[in-house]
């Protein structure tokens, strides 16, 4: 499967859907490649993650996408099983890199993260019709702060006929939709060179107190170190909780072949 995050507006979390995308193929035990082709972005950088090592995160600019692309279907060819993740980079270059991904004869799922902004939202609807292939494709609602409210955040996504609010698009009506939370521990994990999954992991069959004790132990006495570690602790903990609300949020991308659509309420 190839999959492509993609939208002709920068800044609306390409790149963060990538790398949860690939934290979830990793779960699903799935082999993968990350390939970011963008002319002003160097993202991929996890040096401290378990498994989003130098040899799966290859980043590029954009005169070398004939090369890359080629080597994603030698790849491909090697490894048929070989899931590949697509991050491209705003403005000129999404046109570009679609225009050579499409005709492929391969497995293609189509990633368009937005956030909730108006202006947002329209480049969302442009890149959705540009891709052409509404069957394969999702939009990704990010950043969210409250799933139980995502309609209401995203007024101009879904409409608000309170606020007398039309949807950018009547084309969100029955697209596919996935949703990702709004998180600092996100941007912690990122500080660290870390993915979220990464975060996740430190607790993992450990006990508050079996980390109350290892941590007295590493700290050797010195109490900022002691508390250092102990937050360390809990933010996995609750990174293993997001982890599993985002698995929840975008269950339905692995479902083969859906032709399940969202039922949008449109103004």
């Amino acid at each position: 499967m190839i999959y492509t995050t993609i939208n002709t507006k920068g800044g609306v979390g390409k790149s963060l859907t990538s790398v949860v995308l690939a934290c979830l193929l990793h779960s699903k035990n799935r082999d993968f490649k990350i390939l970011e082709i963008d002319n002003s972005n160097n993202s991929l950088v996890f040096k401290n993650s378990d498994f989003l090592t130098e040899d799966k995160a290859i980043s590029v600019k954009l005169d070398q996408k004939d090369t890359v692309i080629s080597d994603m279907l030698f790849d491909i060819m090697c490894e048929s099983e070989l899931d590949y993740i697509v991050d491209v980079g705003g403005g000129d270059d999404t046109q570009k890199i679609l225009d050579i991904l499409k005709p492929l004869e391969l497995e293609k799922t189509y990633l368009i993260p937005t956030l909730k902004i108006k202006k947002y939202l329209q480049n969302a609807e442009d890149t959705y019709k540009y891709i052409d292939d509404f069957e394969n494709t999702f939009f990704v609602l990010n950043q969210y702060q409250n799933q139980k409210n995502i309609k209401q955040e995203f007024k101009y996504f879904y409409g608000d006929k309170d606020m007398g609010i039309k949807p950018v698009s009547n084309l969100f009506k029955n697209a596919q939709v996935i949703s990702l939370p709004y998180s600092d521990l996100f941007q912690i994990a990122e500080d660290d060179e870390q993915t979220i999954l990464d975060l996740a992991s430190v607790a993992n069959g450990v006990t508050e107190q079996q980390a109350r004790e290892m941590s007295f132990k590493l700290a050797d006495g010195d109490r900022d170190k002691f508390r250092i570690l102990i937050t360390q602790y809990n933010n996995s903990l609750k990174a293993q909780e997001l982890f599993q609300e985002i698995e929840e949020q975008v269950k339905t991308l692995f479902v083969t072949n859906t032709t399940e659509t969202n039922n949008n309420e449109a103004y």
